[in-house]
C-alpha cells in the first residue's frame, strides 16, 4: 500500500495504564476521509511482535496498526481505538 500524508495532518495517540506506556502517531491521508495509524518505530515492539506485520512496515513511520475512515480523528476516538486493538 503507498499513501500521500497531509504534510499539515498528524496525531500522536497514546495508552497509559498499569505499567504500560503505548503510543502511536496517526497521519491523515491526503484528499481521503483516512487516517492510519503507526505504531512508530523508535519504540520497543516486543510487546506488540506477535501482531506486527513485517508488510506493514514502513521505515519512516513504522508499523501500521490499524486504519480509521474519518475526516477528522480526535485524541480521544483515537486513543480508545489504540485501547481496544482495532485491527486494520
Amino acid at each position: 500500500m503507498k499513501f500521500v500524508f497531509d504534510p499539515d495532518q498528524h496525531l500522536h495517540l497514546g495508552y497509559y495504564k498499569n505499567t504500560l506506556d503505548l503510543e502511536a502517531v496517526a497521519y491523515k491521508v491526503q484528499s481521503e476521509s483516512k487516517w492510519v495509524v503507526f505504531w512508530d518505530n523508535e519504540q520497543d515492539s516486543t510487546l506488540l511482535s506477535s501482531v506486527l506485520k513485517p508488510e506493514n512496515f514502513y521505515e519512516r513511520y513504522g508499523y501500521i496498526i490499524f486504519t480509521v475512515d474519518t475526516e477528522d480523528l480526535s485524541y480521544e476516538m483515537g486513543s480508545k481505538l489504540l485501547k481496544i486493538g482495532k485491527n486494520s
